[in-house]
């Protein structure tokens, strides 16, 4: 029995989103790292992507109360961050060159699924994920199967 409340939050929350037992989601949200990590990891990640929005119009103080509004919301999307990492897991292959732009691939996993995502859950699913990236603010470029793509659109 887990006795973690957060991580046991996160398996149910993986259960929900892949709708399977309790046991098959935990095996398989051991593998990935959780989305508290994954934002310690990248300081700026939020809900709108990397950093804020127009940060020029901004004094310094406004900036860091909209990026932790925007962190504590992404946090919130976690259930939604997890269907999105299986999406695309399932569909598309990891690359070594990070050259798919994160706001075009989350338009094609919008068409392809339906499903609206932030391009900061889009983003926070792609590092958990595992894919190479790299950082194009307020986007991410990552290393995914153009083939995949040109196939999903």
């Amino acid at each position: 029995m887990t006795r973690n409340r957060r991580q046991k939050t996160a398996i149910r929350a993986h259960q929900a989103a892949t709708e399977t037992t309790y046991l098959n989601a935990r095996r398989r949200q051991l593998s990935w790292p959780a989305l508290a990590k994954v934002m310690e990891q990248h300081e700026k990640l939020n809900d709108f992507g990397i950093g804020v929005f127009n940060p020029l119009r901004m004094t310094a103080e406004q900036r860091r109360a909209e990026l932790a509004a925007d962190r504590e919301k992404l946090l919130r999307s976690e259930d939604l961050v997890t269907k999105t990492g299986l999406w695309l897991r399932d569909n598309i292959t990891p690359i070594k060159t990070p050259t798919a732009g994160s706001y075009t691939v989350k338009h094609v996993m919008e068409q392809a699924t339906g499903a609206y995502a932030t391009n900061g859950v889009f983003i926070a699913a792609a590092l958990i994920v595992g894919y190479t990236f790299r950082y194009d603010p307020p986007n991410v470029r990552f290393g995914m199967s153009e083939r995949d793509l040109n196939r999903l659109r």
